[in-house]
């Protein structure tokens, strides 16, 4: 059951984190000053994205699922899907620019469930089998 949960956490996770991904990369774009330096900053991102981002991302998403199925990283990796989830959710929230409604919040709800659906496993994984 901690396997199925933590691929389906890190599965929902990952559009959260690629929006969390877009809104710094808007905000890096944002503070280029000039034509030069928009060009500049937007080369550089493509760049690195497209000789190391996208096979980093991918083997990093495997690496997590495939240690969510590993008694001895279980509790790491769900440490680390709650870090995901929370990072992207303040980095989702913070750089928005208006007020926080239902709409959002509603949007919000998944990530919110898998901060707490993967504190809830590094929690159980602590815990020795059978002693629930």
């Amino acid at each position: 059951m901690h396997a199925f949960l933590h691929t389906l956490g890190a599965l929902v996770v990952l559009p959260y984190l690629l929006l969390a991904a877009a809104f710094l990369l808007i905000g890096e774009v944002a503070k280029a000053r000039g034509l030069l330096a928009l060009i500049d900053v937007v080369v550089n991102h493509a760049n690195w994205i497209l000789l190391w981002g996208i096979y980093a991302a991918a083997a990093f998403l495997v690496l997590l699922i495939v240690a969510g199925f590993l008694p001895s990283f279980q509790r790491i990796s769900a440490a680390s899907l709650f870090l995901i989830a929370l990072g992207s959710l303040s980095v989702i929230c913070t750089l928005h620019s208006t007020r926080i409604g239902l709409g959002e919040v509603t949007f919000l709800l998944p990530c919110i469930a898998v901060l707490v659906m993967s504190a809830w496993l590094f929690v159980r994984a602590g815990t020795p089998p059978g002693a629930s």
